[in-house]
């Protein structure tokens, strides 16, 4: 994976930061530019509101000192224009102002640690200061947006691996199940048990690593899953979901308290398809499973309950079983991919949720899961 190199960071370092300093007096904007002006830093100068405001949708600012008595437009009404603006509503803005500080003005508006102010006559260290703050902000917040472009650069080359690998392998996947099957065929009659066992063996692995290759694509688009809110009745959901399974016709599935919420059809839909799935697959008496589906209203949403009557898990498993690939128990013993639960579980976190397990064992297991309003 591509690192964030020296070379990159000495250069986000030496950076110039354009700093935009607002005054419709001369003398006053060459003071604050003796002050302020530094090795890294590019004073931009507005002798006005108006014109300030067109100066911070053209060039790239890291910094406005911006003086709050201008005859055109005040400093406060520029402020507030500025935070209405997407290219403009994140860059700090510093006050100057030559009322008294029992006069400041109101900044609760404003996002936090995003505004401060300064009062004439300038205190030379003070000013200094909040400007020397803020431009270590600004190389702090460089740095940030490019790590976060090259996650993403990372994201999608990982995704187009994970692809690539997963298309590539299913190849001389199908080449051995079909020579297998040929051999089979070749054999008849005539092959002994020891034979038809290693050949049954040979082709229950040959599906589960297709099986596990389709689990590590559905886990690299996990992320990739955006889709606009729609309307879902989650009682109507979680039958539908049940009746796909092929689960014994003893066993129940009990739905209750489930809201009608607004979320994306596809990540719901998928994130109880693995729960359900999981509490039946691993059920250890399944003529007498039974799933209890409860949701319970939450301060921004709600929980969610997959309850079984299974096996239970002991505690030292709970964070495991949401590992990729992890399994409780040998994958002879039981046929799973250990990919499901991972996959819930980046789902749900993705949306902004989280999971967990209340479980003993024998005594069964409650997945419980929650999402925020509108997810």
């Amino acid at each position: 994976m591509e690192t964030l190199s020296k070379d990159i960071q000495e250069k986000l370092k030496q950076r110039v930061m354009n700093i935009l300093i607002v005054d419709d007096r001369p003398e006053n904007l060459l003071t604050l530019e003796s002050i302020i002006e530094k090795e890294g830093r590019n004073v931009i100068k507005a002798s006005g509101g108006n014109e300030a405001l067109r100066l911070a949708i053209r060039e790239d600012i890291g910094l406005i000192l911006l003086d709050i008595q201008m005859p055109d437009i005040d400093g406060i009404e520029v402020a507030g224009l500025l935070r209405s603006n997407s290219k403009t509503r994140h860059i700090p803005i510093v006050f100057v102002s030559a009322v008294s500080k029992s006069e400041r003005p109101v900044m609760s508006k404003f996002e936090e640690g995003t505004v401060d102010c300064l009062y004439k006559p300038l205190d030379l260290e003070e000013t200094k200061m909040k400007v020397a703050f803020f431009e270590k902000l600004f190389h702090a917040n460089s740095e940030k947006n490019q790590l976060e472009a090259l996650v993403e650069k990372n994201t999608k080359h990982l995704e187009q691996f994970i692809y690539i690998v997963s298309h590539d392998l299913k190849a001389p996947l199908r080449a051995i199940e079909n020579l297998s099957n040929w051999i089979s065929d070749d054999l008849g009659n005539s092959s002994n048990s020891n034979t038809n066992e290693n050949l049954l063996l040979l082709k229950n692995r040959v599906t589960r690593m297709n099986s596990m290759l389709e689990g590590i694509l559905d886990y690299s688009r996990c992320s990739r899953l955006k889709e606009s809110p729609v309307e879902i009745n989650l009682h109507q959901l979680v039958h539908s979901v049940f009746e796909t399974m092929e689960a014994p016709g003893e066993y129940k599935l009990i739905a209750e308290n489930l809201p009608v919420i607004e979320a994306e059809q596809t990540r719901i839909y998928k994130i109880f398809y693995v729960l359900i799935q999981n509490a039946i697959i691993h059920h250890h008496k399944s003529e007498s499973g039974v799933l209890h589906i409860k949701a319970e209203k939450t301060d921004n949403g709600y929980n969610f309950y997959v309850i079984d009557n299974g096996p239970g898990i002991k505690l030292q498993y709970f964070d495991k079983v949401f590992e990729l690939f992890n399994t409780l128990k040998s994958k002879d013993e039981k046929e799973t991919t250990g990919v499901g639960l991972a996959v819930a579980k980046k789902l749900i976190e993705d949306a902004g949720g989280k999971i967990w397990i209340d479980s003993k064992e024998d005594h069964g297991t409650a997945m419980i899961f929650n999402l925020p309003s509108g997810k």
